[in-house]
């Protein structure tokens, strides 16, 4: 029997084994915003250790959605993510030194956005996947 605590690491891998590179980006941006919310709660709390951890995290997860751009099928909009996730990086690293809730709102309700614009594209590509299976 799966432990409580590890059910929902177990469903994330699962979910990430079986996605294909848009829900990836998705699912990044998801785990992107937990890592947000945890390393608030930690300066909230004064919690060095976890919210260090939490932006190292989130900094990871930012590296890795800068290496799946990819110039060839669109170099400008690759280019504006690319800068984008760039500042959010060092708008992390402002709040790891600073504690700035304030900087680490901007951080948060940026990634929010970000998530939801992927969240829809993902949305538009399948249902124009599922219009072009049906003609």
């Amino acid at each position: 029997m799966a432990t409580p605590g590890k059910a929902p690491h177990a469903y994330r891998q699962t979910q990430v084994l079986g996605s294909d590179q848009r829900e990836l980006t998705v699912l990044m941006c998801q785990a992107l915003l937990r890592y947000l919310a945890r390393a608030e709660h930690a300066v909230r709390r004064n919690d060095l250790e976890t919210k260090a951890d939490a932006l190292a995290k989130a900094q990871a997860v930012l590296s890795e959605l800068m290496c799946s751009l990819d110039d060839e099928i669109d170099g400008e909009l690759a280019g504006g993510l690319r800068r984008l996730y760039a500042w959010l990086q060092r708008q992390m690293v402002e709040v790891d030194i600073c504690d700035d809730l304030d900087v680490l709102a901007d951080v948060t309700d940026m990634t929010r956005r970000l998530a939801d614009a992927w969240e829809e594209a993902l949305r538009v590509c399948r249902q124009e996947e599922s219009a072009s299976r049906v003609a």
